[in-house]
């Protein structure tokens, strides 16, 4: 599978598949000539432009995911900018990518809050069947920059080359998908999350029919509802839907199901043995990978009995093809077989750095037998069969809904708030069903919590927001006189 180029395939199955559904969204099917002649547009308009990034608007219109393409295939770099995102946290997004266009399909508040120097641009009306050349990329030139949660309150931008993706591609495909033409797949994700990228070029590349699910929507319901409506054929998904869906389990019947991708944040081994009954016909498959090694990085074929998993997390399994992982101690050294450690991996997917951003990308890259690793903050340890046994994160990081989260950005916020200095500490409650809730504890007799909650609404997306806000006249403290956040954790 050697020079494996995912945006040729695509164009491929374009042009052997013209009258097949490309997309069905809010139950209206676009064939692949129709999704075409509207990335034909989009191209068009780009062609010649000066500007290398070009901002796309978070929607679920045929027109959102036709720029997408349009932007790769015009040789340029996408960056996602989200409707239900605070306009200071898209500013900061624009201002940090250097983005001068922003696509969108329908009306966009968004222009309100940002430069007239910044182009808002319809692509409604934007078709076209001609197309000039189209630039394919390759090497070090960005496909996309996903920016996630930052430490000190700055998006962090993760710039994903066409030689990232592409090599990603090549190592998917080799998992051996039986999929093609007459497939029907699931796009579940918020566009602002990696994972979306799979699940929206991939179905592309064997002429399937994508189901997008929009933001605004009930979207586990709605998950629900095309999984057994349409029958979908292969979905990736957060296990936290399964958890929502484990009450119905009863009912829910998917013979046609061949895949069962699940990502984004750990799998519960209890959750996945149960819903077997529910897609008997389907391989389940756990796929991990931080955004900075593009997407995914490891799999794990989850076998019907014995699966393998740590405190109910399933396992993450074997690295892709071209990709090398060791499991490290504090000081950097390699560990051996069953040791717990942190989760190194390196190959042709990982990430050059950081946007713009050297201290940071030094903080994560590292150099060890010749090559460099990116330091992922998970603890895992390798099994005596091979496979990567994953143990939670190592530091403040966690997932909550299936993002990424810097507890450490939220209570950069939450300070901010005040005038005078305060103690602010974010903990992060796990559920019994596998997902988290964030506690924010202020060193305080009092707070006024409606207006903080209101102040950090304006910086904040929606789910990097406390589900409570505690006031404490004095934080406990550990015997090194640091803030004692176990203790903490244990007072919700």
């Amino acid at each position: 599978m050697d020079g494996m180029n995912i945006l040729k395939d695509i164009v491929r199955s374009a042009g052997m598949y013209p009258g097949k559904t490309a997309f069905v969204i809010d139950g209206i099917a676009y064939s692949y000539k129709e999704l075409f002649a509207c990335v034909n547009g989009i191209h068009a308009f780009l062609d010649g432009r000066e500007e290398e990034v070009i901002g796309v608007v978070a929607e679920n219109r045929i027109e959102t995911y036709a720029a997408i393409l349009a932007v790769l295939l015009s040789g340029k770099t996408y960056v996602i900018l989200h409707p239900h995102y605070p306009d200071n946290r898209n500013n900061k997004i624009r201002e940090a990518g250097d983005i001068g266009v922003v696509l969108y399909a329908d009306e966009c508040d968004m222009a309100k809050a940002m430069p007239e120097s910044v182009a808002f641009v319809s692509t409604r009306e934007l078709r076209g069947e001609e197309h000039a050349e189209y630039n394919y990329g390759s090497g070090d030139a960005k496909a996309y920059i996903i920016f996630t949660s930052g430490s000190t309150g700055e998006p962090k931008g993760v710039p994903i080359t066409r030689d990232n993706l592409n090599a990603f591609y090549t190592a998917y495909s080799a998992l051996g998908w039986n999929l093609g033409a007459d497939d029907r797949m699931l796009q579940m994700f918020e566009l602002t999350f990696d994972v979306s990228v799979v699940s929206t070029l991939f179905p592309l590349t064997v002429g399937a029919a994508i189901y997008t699910v929009g933001p605004g929507e009930m979207k586990y319901t709605k998950v629900y509802e095309l999984l057994e409506d349409e029958r979908l054929t292969f979905a990736a998904i957060a296990p936290s839907l399964l958890q929502f869906l484990s009450p119905y389990f009863d009912e829910i019947r998917l013979p046609d199901l061949k895949y069962l991708i699940v990502t984004a944040e750990a799998a519960q081994a209890d959750v996945l043995a149960r819903f077997r009954a529910c897609a008997p016909n389907a391989e389940f498959v756990n796929l991990y990978g931080p955004t900075e090694a593009t997407i995914y990085c490891t799999a794990y074929r989850i076998p019907r009995e014995e699966c393998k998993h740590y405190h109910g997390m399933i396992a993450i399994g074997r690295p892709f093809e071209e990709m090398e992982v060791v499991i490290a101690d504090a000081d950097g050294q390699a560990l051996n077989t069953g040791e717990k450690g942190e989760l190194w991996v390196s190959g042709p997917q990982v990430m050059a750095g950081y946007w713009k951003d050297r201290e940071k990308s030094e903080q994560v890259l590292v150099r060890h037998n010749g090559r460099v690793f990116y330091k992922t903050g998970d603890l895992c340890y390798m099994d005596a069969d091979g496979d990567i046994i994953y143990c939670g994160r190592k530091d403040y990081q966690v997932k909550v809904q299936g993002f990424r989260v810097e507890l450490n950005e939220i209570e950069y916020t939450a300070r901010k708030f005040y005038r005078e200095e305060k103690n602010v500490v974010v903990v992060a409650k796990k559920d019994d069903d596998g997902g988290c809730q964030l506690h924010l504890f202020i060193e305080a007799a009092e707070c006024d919590t409606p207006s903080l909650l209101e102040f950090m609404k304006m910086h904040l997306p929606v789910y990097m927001l406390p589900a409570r806000v505690h006031c404490l006249e004095v934080f406990p403290l550990g015997t090194s006189n640091k803030i004692d956040r176990k203790k903490l954790l244990s007072l919700v």
